[in-house]
């Protein structure tokens, strides 16, 4: 039985799909374009007859993602409650965030490469993960300062650094883990983290805050 004849659309959706496993696998400069036609079962002219130079491939893959993701990002931001306290929004915002690597490491693979090869991959990976969800936790941090419930600081840098540990967490357990941890990890992590965060922005001492307990 011949198999079917893809269409131009179809094939380059197959070698973008193909090429962006083998690229999160061993990064740009580690992937051929042979070894790319290989693993789509065509020759390396079909590869350029749809893209010129294996950055126009790469750039492909990059536009490709980030459009996923971001429009991942908007189905969840649309369901986002508009006001909340800043413990239930940081938990919403890291649940999301763990959630999404974790069903989705390839992304971050990327992501990770593009850094060490300085494409623009990792540039418009962190403009996506500005999510309306990061901006509710920066206006919770504004509220609570006004209402003097915790210490003043920066609330785009404290929501950075927010996002970094939760990152960190992402790398560290869906790709340099041979297996990623059970799901009550990622929830454990999350309570953790955000009882580190709320006991040490509130207005009084670490020792006078009782932990933040989860849901």
């Amino acid at each position: 039985m011949s198999r079917k004849r893809l269409s131009q659309a179809e094939r380059r959706v197959q070698i973008v799909g193909v090429a962006m496993r083998l690229f999160a696998n061993k990064g740009f400069k580690g992937t051929t374009t042979r070894a790319i036609s290989t693993a789509a079962g065509v020759s390396e002219a079909i590869i350029f007859r749809h893209f010129e130079t294996k950055e126009d491939l790469y750039d492909a893959i990059i536009a490709h993602t980030l459009e996923l993701r971001a429009s991942l990002w908007d189905s969840i931001d649309s369901d986002q409650v508009p006001t909340q306290d800043l413990p239930s929004v940081m938990r919403d915002y890291a649940q999301s965030f763990l959630q999404i690597n974790r069903n989705d490491p390839t992304f971050i693979r990327l992501m990770m490469y593009s850094s060490l090869e300085d494409h623009q991959f990792r540039t418009n990976f962190f403009a996506i993960a500005r999510s309306g969800r990061q901006r509710a936790i920066r206006e919770a941090l504004d509220r609570s300062i006004e209402r003097g419930e915790i210490r003043p600081v920066d609330p785009g840098l404290t929501t950075r650094t927010f996002f970094q540990a939760l990152l960190q967490y992402s790398v560290s357990s869906f790709i340099s883990s041979p297996e990623p941890p059970p799901l009550e990890a990622d929830q454990a992590m999350i309570e953790n983290l955000i009882s580190v965060f709320i006991n040490g922005l509130n207005v009084r001492s670490g020792s006078e805050q009782p932990a933040v307990q989860g849901p």
